[in-house]
């Protein structure tokens, strides 16, 4: 007889600097931990996406479930743009909602621009 097979649920409704970061790294942690072989990890992720280093980050930690051998679903029911896209393409599968937003919308980047500035102070 086959061992009946655990799904483990996780949410992650993504922020701009993706605070969630530390409690997807727990969840993560405990469910590797209790997993066994052919267990599958769904993630229910919410993000119009944000900082690169905190994405990146929380895109590691799905790394860590498809190292581990779990099958990774990333669930989508509203958006999953920028940062929330690069963590829902580490999964094996995605599924979203006929009307959800998913991919990447651009990058939004601050450089120091003092030239005008220098230029009115006549330097």
């Amino acid at each position: 007889p086959s061992t009946p097979k655990s799904l483990f649920v996780m949410e992650f409704p993504g922020d701009i600097q993706a605070s969630q970061l530390n409690n997807l790294r727990e969840e993560v942690t405990a469910v590797i931990r209790n997993a066994k072989p052919g267990d599958e990890a769904l993630v229910v992720l919410q993000s119009g996406g944000g900082t690169v280093t905190g994405y990146g980050l929380a895109a590691g930690q799905l790394v860590r479930l498809k190292e581990a051998g779990l099958f990774l679903t990333m669930a989508v029911e509203q958006v999953a743009a920028s940062g929330g896209y690069m963590m829902a393409c580490v999964a094996d599968r995605i599924v979203a909602s006929r009307f959800a937003v998913l991919g990447s919308i651009g990058v939004i980047s601050e450089i120091p621009n003092a030239y005008e500035r220098l230029k009115q102070e006549g330097m």
